[in-house]
């Protein structure tokens, strides 16, 4: 399967990985809410849009390092928040922030991934220029 054809817009807000069974929201929280996120307040903004179905769901999660690192290809160009060129399929909503944050976590750090470099690294908690791109799992029919 061709990278191409891996990604679907479901035409609900969503994208689904076909590769992987995940679906993810083609806009981060930053496009959600007009606000940037530390950790914490990522994982309230995830418990936030559960609680109200977001898009017909709620079942979203905070991805997990391996997965949101599926997403980056260094051939493909967005353009990002503040005209950055970001490295992942151009069906996921332009103007998004140039990272997520991401598993694992610790009482201090917790990983954050950029779609500029391809890389996680390991931020403080408290870095308040994040957001998170939720992701959920699509169900087998």
């Amino acid at each position: 399967m061709s990278e191409e054809a891996r990604f679907i817009d479901n035409g609900d807000g969503t994208i689904q990985d076909t590769k992987t069974g995940l679906a993810w929201c083609q806009k981060d929280s930053f496009q959600i809410t007009q606000d940037w996120l530390d950790f914490q307040e990522a994982m309230a903004f995830i418990d936030k849009i559960n609680k109200e179905d977001y898009l017909g769901f709620h079942d979203w999660r905070i991805a997990e390092k391996e997965e949101i690192e599926g997403l980056y290809f260094a051939e493909w160009e967005l353009m990002g928040r503040s005209n950055q060129v970001l490295n992942i399929f151009p069906l996921f909503e332009p103007k998004c922030g140039n990272g997520s944050w991401c598993l694992p976590f610790d009482q201090q750090g917790a990983f954050y991934f950029s779609y500029q470099s391809g890389l996680s690294q390991i931020f403080d908690q408290d870095f308040t220029q994040g957001c998170v791109r939720p992701v959920r799992l699509w169900p087998e029919d």
